[in-house]
């Protein structure tokens, strides 16, 4: 007996971006600008758009950031991030499902190893190896990682092939 095969895991955008480290020194503080940019130039790479993510493991170590990451990547308007959560979109059967094992809370956000747990996520969703979590045909797949209250900003965009 073989084991099945489980699917191939490409890195098809990876990009990060830098804004000032003071929040007031920022042109708007209430704009994740690094990863407006890092979320463009990953999308490109990755020839996909935020139409396209399945699955988002995003930096919520703060819960304003998940709104301004869901703002900034595309996911909503400028100011209305945090409807996605009240409109229950942002659930593992939602329009874009985020942290759907806890996010970085969940897992006592270990500084330093959380970027790579959040692309572990990823992958494991794209396997289909996520149980009660798992996202029903993913196959596109989206971390970013935060640094600096938004100082220093990394997209990656993954595909199951």
């Amino acid at each position: 007996m073989s084991l099945p095969e489980k699917p191939r895991i490409t890195i098809a955008g990876s990009a990060s971006a830098t804004d000032s480290i003071a929040v007031h020194s920022r042109k708007d503080p209430l704009f994740l600008t690094a990863g407006y940019l890092s979320a463009k130039k990953a999308y490109e790479m990755a020839n996909v758009g935020p139409a396209d993510i399945d699955v988002f493991e995003l930096h919520d170590a703060f819960s304003i950031m998940s709104a301004l990451s869901l703002e900034a990547c595309g996911f909503a308007e400028r100011g209305q991030g945090v409807r996605l959560g009240l409109e229950g979109e942002i659930g593992p059967g939602g329009r874009v499902p985020v942290c759907t094992r806890g996010g970085l809370k969940a897992r006592g956000h270990p500084v330093g190893a959380t970027g790579m747990y959040q692309v572990v996520e990823i992958v494991q969703q794209l396997r289909g190896e996520c149980d009660r979590t798992q996202v029903d045909g993913a196959k596109i797949g989206m971390a970013q990682n935060i640094g600096g209250s938004g100082a220093t900003i990394l997209t990656h965009i993954l595909k199951a092939n």
